[in-house]
């Protein structure tokens, strides 16, 4: 007999939600806690999933969010990126089925912080699960999970297969900025490294955990915009004394600094 896989488990258990979401009732988290009435403002984030590459390249440490769910059930998820330029898209989940996923984090315990580790893994991917609760955002990290797992561990697990695969007519993402990330010092590689054109010079800026950070709107964030259509994301870029890689990134609704993307 062929059991059901964990996504369709996950699926069966998301729709009965919604079935009781539509009837007026509010289902319980894993943890006990009753399920409060998730935000209607767009612009608030709710739940958000990373993935984090144990060795990544410069250019992959600023990958978006793999699923970035925000009030009234608008999603914004990766797109098809133009050269050196990540993008995104968007859509909206019906009422009953948003209601329904922040139903079903609470249920896999991601109200609580974790971290589900895996000692047998020294260098492994992770993949790190943000959920808004009343008393704020609380940070669950699964460590190799692709290495499965049971207990709470898997209810996590299963609350990520079951996510929400996106439809065919989503919409463009419009940011409302664009975050240019320089990391100094790298290889030069094979090619030449471009000279850097723009306005602040790649030395300057904000330190983040993805390099060197400036946000730019409006003309300049245009002008960025253009230039990293024009490239690769393995380009190099010269800057003074340094070989820099550069990522172009779009910033999300939640995010407005530099800051903001630690």
């Amino acid at each position: 007999m062929r059991h059901p896989s964990r996504a369709a488990r996950v699926a069966a258990a998301v729709l009965i939600a919604a079935a009781a979401a539509g009837c007026g009732t509010s289902p319980g988290g894993g943890s006990g806690t009753e399920v409060p009435a998730p935000p209607a403002d767009p612009r608030v984030l709710v739940l958000r999933v990373e993935e984090r590459q144990s060795n990544p390249y410069p250019w992959e440490r600023v990958a978006l969010p793999r699923f970035a769910l925000y009030g009234g059930g608008r999603v914004v998820v990766p797109g098809r990126g133009d050269g050196a330029l990540f993008a995104a898209r968007e859509y909206r989940l019906p009422k009953a089925r948003y209601r329904a996923l922040v139903a079903a984090a609470y249920d896999a315990g991601l109200d609580r912080s974790a971290l589900h580790d895996d000692r047998s893994q020294t260098d492994a991917d992770a993949t790190e699960v943000a959920l808004r609760t009343p008393d704020g955002l609380r940070v669950t990290k699964v460590v190799a999970p692709d290495g499965g797992g049971d207990g709470a561990r898997a209810r996590v697990l299963d609350f990520l297969a079951g996510l929400p695969q996106p439809p065919r007519d989503t919409a463009p993402y419009r940011p409302a900025a664009l975050a240019v990330l320089a990391t100094g010092g790298v290889d030069a590689g094979t090619r030449t490294p471009r000279p850097w054109p723009l306005r602040p010079p790649l030395a300057e800026g904000v330190r983040t955990r993805d390099g060197q950070c400036r946000v730019l709107r409006g003309p300049a964030a245009a002008e960025a915009g253009r230039l990293a259509a024009g490239a690769r994301r393995d380009t190099r870029w010269s800057g003074g004394e340094l070989t820099y890689a550069v990522a172009f990134r779009p910033l999300y609704p939640e995010e407005k600094r530099c800051a903001d993307l630690d």
